[in-house]
């Protein structure tokens, strides 16, 4: 028989509960731990024990200590188990979506781990006892519960009410329990939401508390726990706080949508796309929205519809939606000006979005379809959230801005208005391609200022409201418009000096100009203002060369007003206008300047100045001092002058000083002012056939003639005589001879006499007065024989009497040359003609020349190989022309006609030749680029051929290598082959 065995007696060390304690994801022990085995049975023959009395009061002090540990427990475990509970519970949901929405509220399926996290806790005495009660109870099930949320920050204001199926779990410390169910929200207090909405999408909900009250029914295994009330509050800050998610517009496009030809409003579709960064997901039915703007008294307008296909939501992915947007005809007060602004309040929502700015618009939601549930129409409906809309920058909104027939309009001094431009303005549109609308413009009108480099040069006052028309061109937008009479406002002189200099000495101008436009449109919309469009664009304004400007022609001069120091002139001039812009001048004076020295004003009013040929009336006060004289003598003489003009301040009234200074040749009306010189030798006297531009009085003439440096002849005349414009015939003057004069003009007779000439001649316009000094020099001599001419004209070698005609007509105007004297030749004429014959001419006698003229004599040529044979001069005296005879003209044609066939000929010859040179040029080019084709061909196929043998080396060498590797497998595999063999042997 076995002896009894008996348990080791308890001690202080004994554990009260033995066991393993749970780990994560443990399993459980089905006997409870802590049990003390029985002893064993004793053998049927063996002795009772002597201890056997003891145990009734073994047991009853073990209940009295049980019993008095549960009290403990019963007063501590409760609130331990609550505040460990609070502290170690958690829950990771790992999908949430949305299973259907009821006429109450949403059908949410949540799943997710729930388990208990001792670690989280703190107090370890709670802790301890926590992990103690929860492995005692091991699983616990509640009853159907809600759980009601609150906002303690919103006055506790409910959020909403959410129903929970019954849930068994295991609450043992990192026993993770998986749970998948279903929960119907209920939304609350719909005041509170919106007010929740608008903060979290106005950006003002920074953190947020929550309170989450839930009434559950517990009970673990067989004991009820009853109802126990669970409230937690959470508070999110930070990043913990939802933000408000970015949308992102795509592929927005703009059509009209109506019957063809009657549209009934625009229509907009887009794309939003957002990303949905929570594990969320569900559909969203289809949903109608009204958009709002708010109108001068800050009242909620209706812009348009808008309305949502269904929309997927789908976890941590991205989400689109395509949205569709009606507007039909706009209200008029959504487009009227407010009262106190210059604005509507569509103006600043346009304003807004082409300047790149967010937009805001409102949000409520509409008509909802029959199958939307009423709870979300009335939510919608009842909530108004701002909705902000990307500006879209238009940064090529203008792509070309011109002005065509521009016109100027100086200031009028007596009106004191400003300078004024009309012009064609050419604004070309660069439409988004989105944009599918029919757009119609027929007014504009505009407020710009105008920059050049960076900087403002002035405002132009567009004010009025100009006529307009658009067209679409290439999927742009041309609008033109016809301005008039547009001020012009100078507000930095020095940048209006910068510009008049470059116009005048640079490349051109060219002008920024930043405006903003208010456009009347006609739209599907309707007809309705916009206004403060932002416009931005560059006008360039061509040079205003002066090689593209003709000399201005003087048609007519005359002295309107003198004084004893100064002339008023008023002259006609013809000037041609190169550029492409016209301008009206009420009023311009600017200085004339010689030498640093001012010498007058000239001035115009009442001008109109035209591209192309312009005839104007100009006038001048010319000061007569030092100065004024010395140029002014210089002018009448024929000399080349020059004037300086500058512009000073008041040059054009109320206008800044443009800083103009140039200096420009002066215009010559006439040629030389000293057509014709005539000697007459025997009366010692002289005529000089004059032109001038303007009508004066010749009060004295100190005249002087030189031949090498030495005085031939001098005039001594202190009468006045009277110049009218034009060609004047002066009275004989007296000539006083030197020594050696006569001399000196009979040994140049046949030749070449040239005589230096200068004269101090006085001047008397009205009642001014001054001296000039003339100048001539002249390469002809001309002698006088009482009343009868004779002028001598010998040419150089090689040269015919017409080429020298021609050289001294360039040099005094149309000068005949001619030959005359009377019919009693004096003794010495026949010297004259013996020194004619020496030099191989001789005089003829004309027997059908005017007989008023007397006896008129022309030259011959009486030697072989002189080129002046047979060629006649006429007369020309007093301004009657001799009459030739049939044959003397008919010997002039011939000779004419001679020299031109000549020329002809020559001019042939010549172009032959050029022509043979641009022929042979030509064919050497050719030849030269069919050497090169030939030499590229070559080097074409040579390098082609060298590829080709490139590429078969390439292949050869390929092929050989794949040969030797071939024979190296073989190789190997042959020794592998015999290997094996002598293995096997």
């Amino acid at each position: 028989m076995a002896s009894p065995q008996t348990s080791p007696p308890p001690s202080e060390r004994t554990p009260l509960l033995s066991g393993p304690e749970d780990d994560t994801r443990s399993s459980y022990s089905d006997q409870p731990n802590g049990d003390v085995p029985a002893p064993s049975s004793e053998s049927p023959g063996s002795p009772k024990s002597k201890k056997q009395p003891r145990w009734p009061s073994i047991i009853a002090l073990t209940i009295l200590c049980l019993l008095v540990v549960a009290v403990c427990f019963g007063l501590t475990l409760p609130s331990t188990i609550e505040e460990y509970a609070k502290e170690c519970l958690v829950f990771e949901p790992t999908k949430l979506s949305i299973d259907s929405f009821t006429s109450l509220g949403i059908r949410a399926r949540i799943q997710g781990d729930f388990y208990m996290d001792a670690s989280r806790v703190r107090n370890k005495a709670t802790r301890d006892l926590g992990r103690f009660g929860t492995w005692l109870a091991k699983e616990v099930k509640s009853g159907e519960s809600e759980v009601n949320v609150y906002l303690p920050a919103y006055h506790n204001v409910l959020l909403g009410t959410a129903t929970i199926p019954p849930v068994r779990v295991n609450i043992r410390n990192h026993h993770y329990n998986h749970l998948d169910f279903f929960v119907d929200l209920e939304p609350g207090d719909l005041d509170g939401v919106r007010r929740v909405a608008k903060d979290f999408m106005d950006r003002k909900l920074e953190e947020i508390t929550v309170d989450a009250v839930a009434t559950v029914s517990l009970q673990s295994g067989l004991i009820k726990l009853g109802k126990q009330t669970i409230s937690q509050t959470l508070q999110f800050k930070g990043q913990a706080v939802p933000a408000v998610p970015k949308f992102d517009i795509q592929q927005l496009r703009f059509a009209e949508y109506g019957l063809p030809g009657h549209p009934e409003g625009v229509k907009a579709m887009a794309m939003v796309s957002v990303m949905n960064r929570y594990p969320v997901k569900f559909d969203v039915p289809p949903l109608a929205f009204e958009v709002l703007l708010p109108d001068c008294a800050d009242n909620y307008l209706l812009f348009g519809t808008a309305r949502t296909d269904v929309i997927h939501i789908l976890p941590k992915q991205n989400i689109s939606a395509s949205v569709i947007g009606l507007v039909k005809q706009l209200p008029t007060s959504l487009t009227s000006v407010c009262p106190g602004s210059k604005s509507s309040p569509l103006d600043s929502l346009v304003a807004d979005y082409l300047a790149g700015r967010n937009t805001t618009v409102y949000i409520r939601g509409g008509q909802q379809d029959e199958n939307t549930p009423d709870w979300i129409g009335k939510l919608l409906h009842d909530t108004t959230l701002p909705f902000s809309l990307p500006g879209h920058p238009f940064d090529n909104l203008i792509k070309n801005f011109s002005l065509t027939d521009v016109h100027f309009a100086l200031p009028d001094p007596m009106t004191g208005s400003r300078p004024e431009i009309s012009a064609v303005v050419q604004v070309l549109v660069g439409l988004p391609a989105e944009m599918n609308v029919n757009l119609d413009v027929d007014k504009v009108r505009a407020d710009a200022d105008v920059f050049y480099k960076g900087e403002l040069l002035g405002n132009l006052d567009l004010s009025k409201w100009q006529a307009a028309n658009a067209t679409q061109v290439d999927g742009d937008l041309l609008i033109q418009s016809i301005v008039k009479d547009a001020p012009l406002e100078i507000k930095n002189q020095a940048v209006f000096s910068q510009v008049v200099q470059s116009l005048i000495f640079g490349k051109g101008a060219s002008l920024a100009v930043e405006a903003t436009v208010d456009v009347n449109t006609h739209t599907a919309l309707g007809e309705f203002v916009v206004r403060r469009i932002p416009a931005k664009g560059q006008i360039f304004i061509k040079p205003l060369r002066a090689g593209d400007f003709q000399m201005p022609e003087i048609k007519g001069m005359e002295v309107v007003d003198s004084s004893e120091t100064s002339l008023t002139i008023q002259a006609r001039v013809n000037v041609t206008n190169p550029t492409d812009y016209s301008a009206k001048i009420p009023y311009c004076n600017v200085s004339i300047w010689v030498n640093n020295t001012r010498v007058g004003y000239a001035w115009a009013y009442s001008q109109h100045v035209v591209p192309g040929p312009n005839n104007l009336t100009a006038n001048a006060s010319w000061e007569i001092g030092t100065v004024g004289r010395e140029w002014l003598s210089q002018y009448i003489s024929g000399h080349n002058t020059s004037l300086t003009i500058k512009s000073h301040a008041g040059s054009i009234p109320n206008f800044p000083d443009p800083g103009v200074e140039m200096t420009v040749p002066a215009p010559h009306m006439l040629s030389h002012p000293l057509r014709e010189a005539t000697m007459h030798i025997f009366s010692s006297t002289a005529t000089f056939i004059l032109v001038s531009p303007l009508a004066f009085y010749v009060t004295n003439i100190a005249a002087a003639a030189f031949y090498n440096e030495s005085e031939v002849g001098t005039i001594e005349w202190n009468y006045p005589f009277a110049i009218e414009p034009g060609e004047n015939l002066t009275p004989r003057l007296p000539v006083e001879w030197g020594g050696n004069a006569l001399g000196t003009i009979r040994e140049a007779l046949g030749g070449t006499l040239k005589l230096d000439a200068k004269a101090d001649v006085g001047v008397r316009i009205d009642t001014s007065q001054c001296d000039l000094d003339c100048f001539c020099n002249h390469p002809c001599g001309v002698i006088s024989l009482e009343r009868e001419t004779v002028i001598l004209v010998s040419p150089n070698p090689g040269e015919n009497f017409l080429s020298c005609r021609r050289k001294l007509g360039n040099l005094a105007g149309t000068l005949p040359v001619t030959f005359k004297m009377s019919s009693q030749t004096p003794t010495y004429m026949k010297s004259l003609n013996a020194q004619l014959r020496k030099r191989g001419l001789e005089m003829v006698l004309e027997p059908n020349a005017n007989p008023a003229l007397g006896n008129v004599y022309t030259f011959r040529s009486i030697k072989p190989g002189m080129t002046n044979k047979d060629v006649a001069y006429r007369l020309n005296y007093a301004g009657e022309v001799c009459k030739w005879s049939a044959s003397r003209r008919k010997a002039i044609d011939k000779a004419a006609k001679k020299v031109k066939a000549q020329k002809d000929k020559e001019e042939r010859e010549r172009k032959r030749a050029a022509k043979e040179k641009k022929e042979k040029k030509k064919k050497r080019k050719k030849k030269k680029k069919k050497k090169k084709k030939k030499k590229m061909k070559k080097k074409k196929k040579k390098k082609k051929k060298k590829k080709k043998k490139k590429k078969k080396k390439k292949k050869k060498k390929k092929k050989k290598k794949k040969k030797k590797k071939k024979k190296k497998k073989k190789k190997k595999k042959k020794k592998a082959v015999q290997k094996k063999l002598a293995a096997l042997d």
